[in-house]
């Protein structure tokens, strides 16, 4: 977000109230399992499971994505920033909490046998469809925080029920291509936030600003290719 006084507000939020990972380290360390043996060209299932057992946190993402129907619209879905916050006003006083974007229409879903029968391109579609229609907006909610509630580990949500405040609307009244579009020169970089928004003393917040900077370099790289 291009903010008065020249600030901006960089965010990436992703369709899950969680991250895979609670640490850079463990974030390597799940990658590292993952890799493909090259005798078999495939993951040694030992090793998953091994790296798995000692790290639970790295499967709440997968356990959360693999509970969800399908989205029956990219902008009929929530959005989180899974990172805690804290918010200050003019008298510099301060709340706690985790962003949500969530559609002003509300979620929509489909079944499995639903979104086969729309086809493989059915969401890009619906979005471009949405918001030529006016029916593209998310309410930015903030779930307050609470004594207690975790604000430093990404693999852990605030308990339901927290209270809510719209810190405002946001409305997508274009859709870019995407090889050549504004997003490419964008590091999405969570760290980049205006006066009176400070992240939590989260590791894996903190560790994005490098491999996101190096994200980007690649993408202009490519984009150039386009």
């Amino acid at each position: 977000f291009n903010l008065p006084k020249n600030e901006v507000w960089q965010m990436g939020n992703i369709s899950a109230p969680v991250f895979g990972s609670a640490t850079p380290e463990q974030l390597m360390g799940r990658l590292q399992s993952l890799q493909p043996d090259p005798t078999t060209k495939a993951a040694d299932p030992a090793k998953v499971k091994a790296f798995a057992d000692a790290n639970p946190e790295v499967l709440i993402q997968g356990k959360y994505f693999a509970s969800q129907a399908v989205p029956a619209s990219y902008v009929a879905t929530n959005y989180w920033g899974v990172h805690g916050y804290g918010f200050s006003n003019a008298k510099k006083e301060k709340v706690w909490g985790k962003y949500v974007f969530e559609p002003v229409g509300g979620v929509q879903t489909l079944t499995d046998e639903e979104a086969k029968a729309k086809g493989p391109n059915f969401l890009f579609d619906d979005l471009r469809q949405r918001v030529m229609a006016g029916n593209a907006a998310f309410n930015f909610n903030l779930e307050i925080a609470q004594a207690g509630d975790i604000l430093t580990n990404a693999t852990v949500p605030l308990p339901e029920g927290r209270k809510k405040i719209t810190l405002g609307v946001l409305k997508i009244v274009a859709v870019a291509p995407d090889g050549t579009g504004p997003c490419l020169n964008i590091t999405f970089d969570p760290n980049i936030m205006p006066a009176g928004v400070e992240g939590a003393a989260d590791p894996m917040l903190r560790a994005r600003t490098a491999p996101y900077a190096v994200s980007l370099g690649r993408r202009i790289v490519e984009g150039s290719k386009q």
